[in-house]
């Protein structure tokens, strides 16, 4: 407990300020006033005294008998004549508190208590019986006396009557004397019964009143008391079980527990005389007992249970400091559950900070860091990527690492002969067979020279796969950038070399179209000067080769010149163990299901191995190099088409095998969630950030489209390319986009959507056709990508709001007005620039401010009405709807345009 003063602890034990100071004197303590603190030390100390000067012992329990002796007087009615007869009731009532060390003892001791309540109940049950039986023996008394007494009048009256009769004269007389007295004693009775009924009515009264005050000082002084026992409880629970309790002051134990206890059995005589008058009244003398036997116990048990019962909860004292482990991204409401908080506390901080966020909406890492030291806590920084890191780790590779052939991209602008040259190089020609003569996807090949086996990739040069481009470069070794002799480095030229420095990737150039006749070299040379590519030839680190994928020319030397820095790099990969690479491309074929060409960089892939790519794993079912053949086994650097996987996995996602599925399906569904979170994120801040911007402004127009192409990367760059072309007026919404045939499903959505159905290099099947004919939804197929983007760029166009351009036909300056009954005011007016017409809209200047703008009603040269007025003539006009027209004024003649505006 805290420390209490010496007066409140005075308060506590109903003792005198001045005689607890003696007894703290005696104990040896140095409290000399009433607001000295007192400690639970020096209370011990002061309870050991008292104990010692009584005479008892530490070691044995405190016993603490209570004894009561209670007599009242008993009145009973008189008898006619009489006096009023006093019995006296004695009272006596034994009970014993046992203070014993611990809770059990408590508990012991309330039992005892219990018990001698109820023996103490069971001789105040016999007292009563005693004082009912003496009532009765008085009642009995009290009718003898008066039967006795009437017998005597009686006797008296006889005699009187006798003596009369012996009298001759007076008998007659004498007997009506005797009737007449026997009648005032009768009248006498009732009067005195009546008198007595009054005066026993009042005494009721009194009683009843007398009894409510002394209930009512009772009920006070039970509740002082039990607060004072509750106060002594609860210092007991606070020292705990182990700790002894103090030793009690018998004689301020008898002031304090003895009075609970007095009370106590007062309250339960209450209670049995109510429970006498209610229980027993139906049920006879049986009823009467029941009810003083529930009656009796009650309160008792709740003085034990108050004593003995302990509360089970402590609050802490101390702030909670948690260890909070934080990955690359989390969520305020996640963030805010490990640290046991509500999340508008997590909101709140971070508004403090400048960062207005959501519950659902993520943050980094360095923010929740500042947020978790702000709260209190300790961040822990981990990678989310520890699992993939630890499938990784996982992964085993035996033996020694071999020389493994080059990975070289081929790069360029697009009708550069990329793959006309490449196609020289492998004896095939793919260009032909190729749709407007240019490449859409990424095509992989390896080679077999003199020299060894060389890897190419062949990735488009048109603008909208720069993505295309950029996983070429990152997935090769080499980069050949093709320039042609006749045009020069554009701008697809000038970014594959910007994404082959990215990539960190030596170059090669190799100048393609050196038979035409238009060819300049020395110009090319130049412009890949100014792009930093400087040839060895003037003293720069860049091989120069000039080829002609028409003629061979020089395809050698390219070749030459590849595997010379092949050798330079000293490419090595293990062949044994798992196998590891890239995704180059990913379609859906109808009748084989998801196909993906793989590029493996190490190890060997097998069928049968349990591929993970991206957020797709599967088995390997089958497995073709690039000419569709197929193969059991595939090694390093070579370009392979598996089937066995559910879903196209995105070109340019790592693959590896794994031997456990279910950590292939643990990894699958993080990167899939992940990529769920982080597609949120972005609407969210998108959202957010364009809350404010777009209060007040007109909902852009949108050209609704559901996107199918062939492959994952044609996708991915049709995509960019459209939602590229979006203004603040329209813009491209892809409503549903996928890879393979255009279904039935894909109809639906368009429909809902209002959507046009674009298919590159994919048909519809028989259903989607004929559902598209029934609805009538506008369905397009095109081979050719710069196509599709021009008839959406079309139909956006057709989207926009047109242009409202004006042009001044006439101004005329005002140098009269004059007042006309049929128009109002009317301007004599000279054409000082250009025509003024009839039918046109004018505005009318004031100190060349616009003070009206509408048209004319009147238009008149002298008193003919024309249609047009030239430059230098005076002429007549009025305005419609307005009459303050002053000379100095200006008339201004205009039209207005409307142009179309087009992307």
């Amino acid at each position: 407990m805290a420390e209490v003063t010496v007066k409140q602890l005075a308060e506590t034990v109903g003792r005198p300020v001045e005689t607890l100071l003696t007894q703290m004197q005696d104990a040896g303590l140095s409290h000399k006033s009433a607001d000295d603190a007192v400690s639970d030390t020096e209370k011990q100390q002061l309870l050991a005294h008292l104990k010692r000067a009584h005479g008892e012992s530490d070691a044995e329990p405190k016993k603490i008998t209570l004894k009561r002796k209670e007599t009242s007087t008993l009145k009973v009615a008189p008898s006619a004549g009489g006096k009023a007869k006093t019995v006296n009731v004695e009272v006596r009532k034994t009970r014993s508190y046992v203070k014993r060390s611990s809770l059990d003892d408590q508990e012991d001791a309330a039992r005892e208590a219990e018990e001698a309540v109820r023996k103490a109940e069971e001789e105040r049950l016999a007292a009563e019986a005693a004082v009912r039986k003496a009532e009765e023996d008085a009642r009995i008394a009290a009718s003898e006396e008066e039967a006795r007494k009437a017998a005597e009048e009686a006797r008296r009256a006889n005699d009187v009557a006798n003596k009369g009769a012996k009298d001759k004269k007076l008998s007659v007389p004498k007997l009506g004397a005797v009737t007449k007295a026997r009648e005032e004693t009768a009248e006498e009775k009732a009067k005195r019964e009546a008198e007595e009924a009054r005066v026993k009515a009042a005494e009721d009264v009194r009683r009843k009143q007398e009894e409510k005050l002394r209930l009512e000082a009772e009920e006070k002084a039970r509740q002082k008391t039990l607060e004072q026992a509750r106060k002594i409880a609860e210092e007991i629970e606070s020292r705990g079980g182990d700790t002894p309790a103090p030793a009690v002051d018998v004689p301020l134990a008898r002031g304090l527990v003895g009075t609970a206890y007095e009370d106590s059995f007062a309250r339960e005589d209450r209670e049995i005389r109510r429970g006498s008058t209610t229980k027993a009244g139906g049920k006879g003398k049986g009823g009467k007992k029941k009810g003083q036997e529930e009656q009796v116990f009650r309160p008792t048990r709740t003085l034990s249970s108050t004593l003995s019962k302990q509360h089970g909860f402590e609050k802490p004292v101390e702030k909670q400091v948690y260890d909070v482990t934080i990955g690359e991204n989390i969520s305020v409401a996640d963030l805010a559950q490990k640290m046991a908080l509500k999340a508008k506390v997590v909101i709140k901080v971070l508004m403090k900070m400048g960062e207005v966020v959501t519950a659902n909406q993520t943050i980094d890492q360095a923010t929740a860091g500042l947020v978790v030291e702000e709260l209190g806590h300790n961040p822990k920084f981990v990678s989310e990527t520890a699992m993939e890191d630890s499938l990784k780790d996982a992964i085993k590779h035996h033996g020694d690492a071999f020389t493994r052939a080059p990975v070289v991209t081929i790069m360029g602008h697009v009708d550069h002969g990329k793959t006309s040259l490449l196609d020289y190089i492998r004896r095939a020609k793919v260009a032909a067979g190729e749709a407007g003569g240019i490449t859409q996807h990424i095509g992989a090949y390896h080679v077999e020279t003199d020299r060894g086996m060389i890897t190419f990739l062949d990735t488009p040069g048109h603008a909208a796969f720069s993505a295309m481009r950029a996983r070429g470069a990152n997935a090769t070794d080499i980069v050949v950038i093709v320039v042609a002799a006749d045009d020069g480095v554009m701008p697809q030229t000038a970014e594959a070399i910007d994404h082959a420095r990215a990539a960190g990737v030596p170059i090669i150039v190799a100048i393609n179209k050196m038979d035409k006749p238009s060819a300049d070299p020395d110009r090319v040379l130049n412009e890949l000067t100014v792009k930093e590519i400087v040839p060895e030839e003037w003293g720069g680190d860049t091989q120069i080769c000039k080829v002609s994928a028409h003629t061979g020319d020089g395809v050698d030397a390219l070749l030459e010149a590849i595997l010379t820095q092949a050798e330079l790099l000293e490419l090595t990969a293990v062949v044994d163990g798992q196998a590891q690479g890239v995704v180059i491309e990913a379609r859906i074929d109808k009748g084989r299901g998801a196909v993906a060409t793989l590029l493996i960089q190490r190890g060997t892939l097998k069928t049968g191995d349990l591929v993970l790519a991206g957020t797709h794993y599967g088995r390997v079912r089958a497995m073709n190099d690039e000419n569709g053949k197929p193969i059991k086994s595939a090694g390093p650097s070579i370009p392979v088409e598996i089937l066995g996987l559910p879903e196209a996995p995105d070109a340019g996602d790592e693959f590896l095998v794994v031997d456990d599925e279910r950590k292939a399906r643990e990894v699958a569904d993080f990167r899939a969630s992940k990529l769920r979170q982080a597609r949120l994120d972005r609407q969210q801040s998108m959202k957010l950030e364009n809350l404010f911007a777009n209060m007040g402004k007109k909902e852009a127009s949108s050209v609704n489209i559901v996107l199918k192409t062939d492959v994952r990367g044609s996708l991915e760059a049709l995509t960019q390319s459209l939602q590229a072309l979006g203004t603040d007026e329209v813009r491209v919404a892809i409503v549903g986009s996928g890879v393979g045939a255009i279904t039935e499903s894909d109809v639906t959505l368009a429909e809902s959507t209002g959507a046009v159905i674009l298919g590159f290099n994919v048909r519809a099947d028989s259903a989607a056709r004929a559902k598209c004919q029934a609805d009538e939804i506008d369905l397009r197929y095109y081979s050719i990508i710069y196509e599709l983007i021009d008839d959406v760029k079309s139909a956006m166009s057709g989207m926009l709001a047109p242009e409202h351009r004006e042009s001044i036909l006439g101004v005329a300056q005002v140098r009269e007005v004059f007042r006309s009954s049929k128009f109002g005011a009317a301007a004599g007016c000279m054409a000082i620039e250009g025509t003024l017409y009839r039918s046109k809209p004018i505005r009318v200047l004031r100190d060349d401010v616009v003070v009206f703008q509408g048209e004319l009603e009147s238009l008149r040269r002298f008193k003919d009405d024309v249609q047009e007025v030239r430059n230098g003539v005076e002429c007549g006009l009025a305005v419609k709807g307005y009459n303050d027209i002053r000379v100095g004024d200006k008339i201004e003649v205009y039209d207005v345009t409307i142009i179309k505006r087009s992307l």
